[in-house]
């Protein structure tokens, strides 16, 4: 599976032999494992944003078919809040990782702004915890059901 995922980047990578674009105005000339490698944990990131996505209109598809309490739901919230946290993790962490080689070790707090990563973990959140209230709705529906 893995193979199948990264091989046309893979060999992109190889044709080119450099990547056309610059980081920090700086143009890439050496191409080393450790960039394929962060390449690879972005590139995995996103192939995980985008099968939550699939599992969000999975979500939606199931709502409007009037099917809204019921446990294939929770599940599939779940999993995209899931999803979503993978993606962000394997989006940030990269970065971080390559600034703290690039700078060296500091100590220091700063506020960059409203980052994309703390969104999709948010959003990651915000889908985990409907899918715990969606939970908690079912099992208070089945005891009103008994109950009448």
């Amino acid at each position: 599976m893995f193979v199948i995922l990264f091989a046309p980047f893979i060999i992109a990578l190889k044709i080119m032999g450099k990547i056309p674009f610059k980081i920090d105005d700086e143009p890439l000339v050496e191409l080393n494992v450790w960039f394929i490698f962060m390449i690879l944990l972005f590139y995995t990131g996103c192939c995980f944003f985008t099968y939550a996505i699939y599992l969000f209109r999975k979500t939606l598809l199931l709502i409007s078919e009037k099917i809204i309490f019921d446990d294939r739901v929770v599940k599939i919230l779940n999993n995209t809040g899931r999803y979503l946290l993978a993606a962000a993790a394997l989006w940030i962490i990269p970065s971080l990782v390559a600034e703290a080689y690039a700078d060296g070790p500091k100590i220091g707090l700063a506020f960059n702004g409203f980052n994309t990563g703390m969104l999709v973990v948010s959003i990651s959140v915000f889908f985990m915890v409907l899918s715990e209230i969606m939970r908690i709705a079912i099992t208070i529906k089945a005891e009103n059901d008994l109950t009448l």
